[in-house]
């Protein structure tokens, strides 16, 4: 907060008046001490409200002296203290300059509060803008992520998908994986199911056997966020389908030595 916005929030005429919490009293006397600016506004409230009581003063009627002379004749007095009257001319009260100090008190407060909700107002909206916005991007993911297992479960239920299981040899003897494969248009979608990491440096494979040949069918993703069906290249028509672990970025060919799953359709 600088100087001239606190100068025009209220908050000095509150810390004169003591109305102001701890936090914010320690706010104004830190920027009292650092700022002439600050220091000289909260000194130039404090004496016109000085100015004003000491213009305002009433003097007490002669009745309440007598009561409060009274008051003490009561009380036993250990020592006699010479008592020093003090005299003050009564002056008329001025109601309307009492009305305008009033009327600056409740100016200043009234700025002082509505500076206050504001603030708070405007941290609410921050935090609600900020949860909402967080809010938005878990239900975008969850939309994204069950709109992806309607699409793997429309590929694993359609009747016109022939299920192509691909079994372990070698090192991999064991570990399987499926292929869906809808002979119609081609589609072909790889399931890894539980094939573990390849090494660095290397990745899977797929590869159909068309008429003899081994044709690319494109390369598996292991990432976190392609786990699950994955849509390969299209094939026509095939007599089988293989995994081969080859370079990052895939290969024209097969390495016959390092197929890991085979299947035949």
């Amino acid at each position: 907060m600088t100087a001239d916005e606190l100068i025009r929030s209220g908050l000095l005429e509150a810390y004169v008046l003591g109305q102001c919490t701890p936090q914010e009293a320690a706010l104004v006397e830190g920027m009292c001490a650092s700022d002439p600016a600050v220091r000289a506004e909260v000194d130039a409230i404090e004496l016109a409200l000085e100015q004003q009581a000491m213009q305002q003063a009433v003097a007490p009627a002669p009745s309440v002296k007598a009561k409060i002379m009274a008051r003490i004749a009561q009380v036993p007095v250990v020592k006699e203290t010479p008592v020093i009257p003090i005299t003050r001319d009564p002056k008329p009260f001025n109601w309307l300059a009492a009305a305008s100090v009033v009327a600056l008190l409740v100016s200043a407060g009234t700025n002082y509060m509505q500076y206050r909700e504001l603030s708070e107002v405007r941290t609410e909206l921050a935090d609600l803008q900020q949860e909402n916005s967080v809010f938005a991007q878990e239900l975008q993911v969850q939309r994204t992520s069950l709109q992806r297992s309607q699409e793997q479960l429309a590929v694993v239920m359609d009747p016109r998908s022939a299920v192509v299981v691909l079994n372990g040899m070698g090192a991999a003897e064991g570990r399987k994986a499926r292929i869906y494969w809808d002979k119609n248009v081609g589609a072909v979608h790889f399931d890894p199911l539980a094939l573990p990491a390849p090494p660095t440096g290397m990745q899977y494979q797929l590869w159909a056997q068309v008429n003899g040949e081994m044709v690319d069918a494109g390369m598996v993703s292991l990432e976190r966020d392609t786990t699950g069906l994955q849509r390969m290249k299209d094939i026509p028509s095939a007599e089988a389908f293989a995994v081969s672990v080859e370079r990052v970025g895939g290969s024209t060919t097969p390495n016959l030595a390092a197929v890991v799953l085979i299947g035949p359709v």
